[in-house]
């Protein structure tokens, strides 16, 4: 049953089909290198299975149907079969351990189960396998359980001191539980393939005479645990970059944890090296970061301090001056300290952006720029981007707002085309298909889309093209349709209203009044000689 990934099989084997889910789900199969090969409802089914599939291990319930999990065992042993098992059970009974444990099984664990118990019990069991056999296929296989192990210690997921002691007994792994640090080096590029293996052998060999070891973890990252020696971490860490320098490979930013007692405690060490890489928004020229550099000085300013309305007014107000001042002064409002906490710097931009978007969402039924993303603001690595982002965001807002509603100049007016509109496609294109789907309670996102081009972008280019705000020039076209429409006397005017975007009589009628100078009744009275058509 052996795949290029996959190493040992298994099956599981409970009644209660909840808790078999519960087993399925609770653990990376694959990551530990193991095939599920079945999932067994009963005894019998799970005998068959370790017949059919002579898995390297089973987790079994000790109590089900037709045969429980200690007869399942001794009806193994006596054909032979080598299965390692782990027993489940409800029962916190010394008889029931004691007759698992004569029949060899690995562990005894009672329900409701422990994800980090049921894990342990799992990785000793592939340990001891892979110990058991011979090989390269073998050795493969123990560095992917190292790896797994590795991976969970610097997630916190290891939870008994007795299982470190046993991986470092077992495994070639050049550390020791003592005093140790974490080195993280993170790479950014996303254009190309990058050489992990080639990096950590260039490591690797750089440190031969230190206790130490690399891989690569996660997508993105190579992580070191390194224990203390006569070199400073600082200097172990310019050590990485010299070496990585002269094989002419790419070079990472490069983090460094808090020394601490032991291997446990690796995953505190870890985040501080990662917290330690996000203060190059202020300065990357070294490529270092060191945990020294932390702020641990608590911010005074909330956001709650700060009076963002103003910034709101120059945005209707279209006044891209006042917008970057603006800009300018909140973030230097938040360098209370040289080198703030970057998540705090993030999140008080994040939270601006934040409330200004809310202020014109409902402001605006939700067509503000998709392009403008705050999202955004977390892939940028320098604070001179984040003042830029901010300004640039904010004024592309502002002119968004003014080209679709447009707070300046006079409203409802259709002013005469000029021959530069006249014989620009793009708006031909746009008015064309605005006044064939005038009924379609079309949006900007739907004429931009007709045109290719971006909703804000569009928005503009019809404002600067035609002299007339977006939502002027299909309110104009939208009034044109009922004037038309409300001319013949059987037209309805709830029709017309419903037609064209309006849920209400009233606002209907005092957009029509705006336009046109009479009411949509009084019009309609007007122009048929009878009583207007509710």
């Amino acid at each position: 049953m052996e795949t290029q990934s996959t190493y040992l099989t298994a099956i599981l084997a409970d009644d209660e089909i909840s808790i078999l889910r519960e087993l399925e789900n609770a653990i990376d199969w694959a990551g530990l290198g193991i095939q599920l090969v079945r999932l067994a409802t009963n005894g019998q089914d799970a005998l068959g299975a370790i017949l059919e599939f002579r898995p390297d291990f089973a987790i079994i319930d000790i109590k089900m149907p037709d045969l429980d999990g200690i007869e399942v065992i001794q009806k193994t042993r006596k054909l032979g079969i080598t299965t390692d098992f782990i027993i489940l059970s409800g029962y916190d009974s010394f008889s029931y351990a004691k007759d698992a444990i004569r029949y060899g099984a690995k562990a005894y664990l009672l329900k409701p189960l422990d994800n980090s118990e049921l894990y342990d019990a799992i990785y000793r069991t592939c340990l001891d396998r892979s110990q058991q056999n011979k090989g390269n296929h073998s050795r493969l296989y123990r560095e992917k359980l190292n790896l797994n192990f590795l991976n969970r210690l610097l997630d916190s997921k290891i939870l008994e001191q007795n299982m470190i002691g046993q991986l470092l007994q077992n495994t070639g792994i050049t550390i020791s539980d003592s005093p140790c640090y974490v080195c993280v080096l993170l790479y950014e590029q996303k254009d190309q393939p990058l050489p992990y293996q080639q990096l950590i052998l260039c490591l690797d060999e750089e440190f031969s005479q230190e206790k130490h070891i690399f891989w690569k973890h996660g997508e993105n990252q190579i992580v070191g645990i390194l224990n203390t020696s006569d070199s400073l971490p600082f200097q172990n860490a310019i050590k990485c970059q010299t070496a990585i320098r002269k094989q002419e490979l790419p070079m990472p930013l490069i983090g460094i944890g808090d020394v601490v007692s032991g291997l446990m405690e690796c995953s505190y060490s870890y985040n501080r090296a990662l917290t330690s890489i996000t203060y190059r928004l202020y300065d990357d020229t070294s490529g270092i970061f060191a945990y020294e550099i932390l702020c641990t000085v608590q911010p005074v300013l909330k956001l709650t301090d700060i009076d963002y309305l103003p910034l709101v007014q120059f945005i209707v107000q279209k006044d891209l001056e006042n917008i970057r001042t603006f800009c300018n002064d909140f973030i230097d409002r938040l360098l209370y300290v040289p080198m703030p906490p970057p998540n705090y710097v993030f999140s008080m931009c994040y939270s601006l952006f934040h409330m200004i978007e809310q202020e014109f969402t409902s402001f605006s039924h939700q067509e503000i720029p998709s392009e403008v993303n705050a999202q955004d603001l977390y892939r940028l690595t320098k604070l001179s981007q984040i003042r830029e982002w901010m300004r640039d965001s904010f004024c592309h807002l502002s002119e968004f707002i003014d080209a679709v509603y447009g707070y300046g100049g006079s409203k409802y007016t259709k002013p005469p085309q000029s021959g530069a509109e006249s014989d620009d496609t793009i708006i031909q294109k746009a008015k064309e298909f605005i006044h064939q789907n005038i009924t379609s309670h079309i949006k900007i996102e739907d004429i931009a889309q007709q045109v290719h081009l971006s909703p804000s972008y569009f928005a503009i280019y019809f404002k600067n093209k035609t002299n007339i705000n977006l939502r002027d020039y299909l309110l104009t076209e939208k009034m044109e349709y009922a004037r038309r429409a409300l001319m013949n006397p059987n037209t309805s005017i709830n029709e017309v209203s419903y037609n064209i975007g309006y849920g209400d009589y009233r606002s209907f009628s005092r957009a029509f009044k705006n336009v046109h100078g009479i009411t949509p009744s009084d019009f309609q009275a007007k122009y048929t000689d009878r009583t207007p058509k509710e």
